[in-house]
């Protein structure tokens, strides 16, 4: 096959095959290649850019990162590689994307197989630096690693390098493979903070710097901290406790109980929300109808963040079943919908649900 035709297409390992289900469902001619890596899927098909542009449109929820690969390189394991990489670069089609000023950046993925143990005499790291050297200073572009607007990527297994050029709009991240990296910092309460984070980025979503938030099991209260940092009123709901340092904190109420107990207490007293958020440990269909009664506390303007988890695929049982019933029953609640599995995700998917029908 020629090697214009081809892609590389990234997800959670387990949905690996539900994201090229995703991915045929626009294009019927895609065929999965090879596994290059658990959850990478090299892909064929007659048009990349054209099915890129339409992934982009429309935000699959399984596939987290696309890549074009318009050449394959030989690669030897040696100091050698880099200028195998460096000309495969420079015979680019695509390079013509970077003019003079434009953003952008070089990101490498390396892909070590059980079967090789044999130590790279290069890292990643460093492949990016000195590409991206080369480039600025051979096309007048700016290296810019946050927000390129240009992507040259490229993944190497031991023997070949795939190489691609497209804009970060085609990629669906502008992170490696999707692989979006918060750090860490000594007010974290826990890793499930980033899943909220994401979640704001990847949906272009921006919490208000005043009115009330409803935290649905909030315990130990990453989220709730997150909520109270942009300067909103909190109602932590779980029946454990919260971490010592958000328990006296003046615009923060800990209702030690259930969620729909305390659904049912707040639709009675007619509370309103700005913003909703749930984390809760259970079925996403039930979570569903968790965040579709919880839609009757939300402002007409204000939007709701939820995780849903999924459970593993085994005989008889289709997560992706779960999440289309999960999906349904929001939508009798919700004008608009959006679910994606985000990096910070693991065996579940994120959803933001907003303009709640009356």
């Amino acid at each position: 096959m020629n090697t214009e035709q081809l892609l590389i297409a990234t997800a959670h390992p387990e949905f690996a095959s539900a994201s090229v289900a995703e991915l045929k469902q626009r294009d019927k001619q895609l065929t999965p290649i090879e596994e290059l890596a658990p959850g990478v899927t090299l892909c064929g098909t007659p048009d990349v850019t054209a099915l890129m542009q339409l992934a982009a449109r429309e935000r699959p929820i399984f596939v987290r990162h696309l890549a074009p690969v318009q050449t394959i390189a030989n690669l030897s394991n040696t100091s050698q590689d880099l200028a195998e990489l460096a000309i495969a670069i420079a015979h680019l089609p695509g390079l013509a994307l970077l003019e003079r000023g434009t953003h952008f950046a070089v990101q490498t993925r390396l892909i070590q197989t059980e079967e090789s143990q044999e130590a790279r005499p290069y890292s990643s790291g460093q492949v990016n630096q000195a590409l991206a050297e080369m480039l600025a200073e051979d096309t007048g572009a700016i290296e810019s690693i946050k927000k390129p607007q240009v992507i040259i990527s490229l993944l190497c297994t031991m023997d070949k390098g795939y190489v691609g050029i497209s804009t970060a709009e085609e990629n669906l991240s502008s992170w490696p493979g999707g692989a979006r990296r918060f750090a860490q910092t000594s007010e974290q309460i826990s890793r499930a903070e980033f899943k909220l984070l994401e979640a704001l980025e990847v949906f272009g979503v921006v919490l208000p710097s005043q009115g009330h938030a409803l935290d649905l099991g909030a315990a130990p209260g990453g989220w709730t901290r997150l909520l109270l940092e942009a300067g909103l009123h909190v109602v932590a709901v779980d029946p454990a406790n919260l971490d010592p340092r958000l328990t006296r904190h003046k615009r923060l109420e800990h209702y030690r109980g259930y969620a729909e107990n305390y659904l049912d207490k707040a639709i009675r007293n007619s509370s309103q929300f700005d913003v909703i958020v749930n984390d809760m440990r259970m079925d996403a269909r039930e979570a569903a109808r968790q965040v579709a009664k919880a839609s009757l506390c939300l402002q007409a303007e204000g939007f709701i963040i939820s995780v849903f988890k999924l459970p593993h695929a085994a005989p008889g049982i289709n997560p992706l079943t779960n999440l289309k019933e999960a999906m349904n029953i929001l939508s009798k609640r919700f004008s608009l919908v959006q679910v994606c599995q985000l990096f910070h995700n693991r065996q579940e998917v994120t959803i933001v649900a907003a303009h709640p029908k009356k």
